[in-house]
């Protein structure tokens, strides 16, 4: 079993901040996350580190390690479209809650409070 990592943990792991520790230890164990967190998250990285180069290769780095990275394909994002309207949640954080189901994850680790109250338990790092 693996837990699905939300853009805004890898966002904490490569500035600092109070929670960077625990968000990179837990970028060096298994996890899944997808595509559109790796853009949301280099989008992020590179307003906050004003470099978008550095931004870059902090999101190139998770390709090294021990994460599942999965694609934002038309299937994965037609699977999130037909939830839709059984969950109160935005398009990407639609598409984020189906890689989770979908790859069988036991938890999503997020700073998210809108994964609350889903099939899937939301912790903090």
């Amino acid at each position: 079993m693996t837990t699905f990592i939300d853009a805004n943990v890898i966002v904490k792991a490569f500035f600092n901040n109070v929670d960077k520790e625990r968000c990179r230890n837990i970028l060096s164990e298994e996890f899944v996350t997808n595509t559109l967190c790796l853009v949301e998250a280099q989008h992020a990285l590179s307003i906050i580190k004003d470099n978008k180069s550095y931004a870059a290769s902090c999101i190139k780095s998770l390709f090294k390690g021990n994460g599942v990275i999965v694609q934002l394909d038309k299937n994965l994002l037609f699977d999130s479209f037909k939830r839709i309207e059984k969950y109160n949640l935005d398009a990407f954080d639609m598409v984020h809650y189906v890689t989770a189901l979908l790859y069988n994850c036991f938890e999503i680790v997020s700073y998210d409070k809108d994964f609350d109250n889903l099939e899937i338990k939301r912790v903090e790092p």
